[in-house]
């Protein structure tokens, strides 16, 4: 059998049960009579998730493990929502799956990651014989505002050549709430995984597409995920010189919009860009931002036009078709950034057929507040506006 990955998409509205239960069905007949090992749904948040949740497992049965969260958007291989489900099934016999719940992410981060390790370990399957590959599919509290933390804490604690990755939740860009779903629970302000233990490795690329627009300023305040001051000034003071070079005037009925699509971008070595996604501004200047933003780091509002996202998504794409080391693949789990699919407006549709036509398989994603892709050899985890692509062998 080898690995087999199949797709459901059911479009609202409609009775969150009922959708549940529609795409299950539909990835479930077309793995024509495997046991799927694991299924993964994306859903508006606009839905019960409990209630879709449940429309899956009695689809499925109880014995497979469903994981999914709340989206701002999500597709599978020719079809695209806002408002609907995207479900996939993975069924194998060159890997094994396990799963676990984290909850309390914002009070005490260490402990959720405590409570994830342990309850994977002890209920964790015996691996297969030869199965050296360990994968962590990770899905978590998309306003946390600690996504780096979680996932360079969640790293350490499994262990060197470990990969992670996986997406932050989202509420269909309102920023209010975000859920994730075990099984047929709903948990606030929690992460889940799913460890895959495989013979073969699964492929992961990571790219954003966007370049340095701005002149640089230092991060010199910042809280966890609040962006207080940038060069001892209010952080959305270097948004209004940028906006002001624009010809745009910010105000507070438009300057959310502004920075939510007008990203900020850290420098790094070689004056590479890790991005960062600006939610909201507060009335003293400074920006909540979807992770950390530490004191110290030289940052850049970036800008990316459409031929560049786009490019970058086939990038990441290709990036991760190499991992397998030319395998064929099985299909994709995409975690792209809103932002990414609220610039690029109608063309997102473009987005999307630039991921199926590199991968050539069935693919499966939705939009993120959060990605994360760590693997052997780098130490950055948690990214913003940017693809990350999971490519499973057959």
């Amino acid at each position: 059998m080898a690995t087999t990955l199949t797709v459901g998409h059911a479009a609202g509205p409609g009775e969150a049960k009922v959708l549940g239960a529609r795409e299950a069905a539909e990835a479930l007949a077309a793995l024509a009579g495997k046991r799927p090992a694991l299924a993964l749904f994306f859903a508006t948040s606009k839905l019960d998730l409990g209630q879709l949740a449940a429309g899956v497992v009695d689809t499925l049965g109880e014995g497979v493990p469903v994981l999914g969260c709340s989206s701002a958007g999500e597709f599978v291989t020719d079809r695209i929502s806002d408002g609907g489900v995207a479900l996939s099934l993975l069924a194998s016999d060159d890997l094994t799956v396990s799963v676990s719940v984290g909850e309390g992410l914002r009070a005490n981060t260490s402990r959720a990651i405590r409570q994830l390790v342990t309850d994977l370990r002890r209920d964790a399957r015996p691996p297969l014989p030869g199965a050296t590959h360990r994968t962590i599919l990770l899905l978590s509290d998309g306003l946390a505002g600690n996504g780096e933390g979680l996932v360079d804490g969640l790293a350490m604690e499994l262990g060197a050549g470990v990969t992670l990755v996986g997406g932050a939740a989202g509420d269909d860009a309102a920023f209010k709430e975000t859920w994730v779903c075990l099984g047929r629970k709903v948990y606030r302000d929690a992460a889940v995984v799913a460890e895959l233990v495989s013979r073969k490795k699964i492929g992961v690329g990571v790219q954003h597409g966007w370049c340095a627009a701005s002149e640089p300023g230092t991060v010199t305040a910042s809280k966890g995920g609040r962006l207080i001051a940038i060069d001892g000034r209010p952080a959305m003071e270097m948004y209004r010189a940028y906006a002001k070079k624009l010809g745009v005037t910010l105000t507070k009925e438009n300057q959310n919009q502004f920075v939510f699509t007008h990203e900020l971008g850290i420098v790094l070595m070689n004056d590479e860009l890790k991005v960062r996604a600006p939610l909201s501004v507060e009335d003293d200047g400074s920006i909540n931002c979807a992770t950390e933003v530490p004191e110290g780091t030289q940052v850049r509002i970036v800008e990316g036009d459409h031929e560049a996202i786009i490019g970058a998504a086939r990038t990441a794409a290709e990036r991760a078709m190499a991992g397998l080391g030319g395998q064929k693949a099985a299909g994709a789990i995409i975690f792209d950034c809103v932002a990414r699919k609220l610039v690029l407006g109608p063309s997102f549709r473009r987005e999307v057929e630039a991921f199926q036509a590199v991968v050539g398989a069935p693919v499966m994603g939705f939009n993120t507040y959060g990605e994360i892709a760590r693997v052997r050899g780098q130490l950055s985890g948690f990214h913003n506006t940017t693809a990350v692509v999971a490519v499973l062998p057959a």
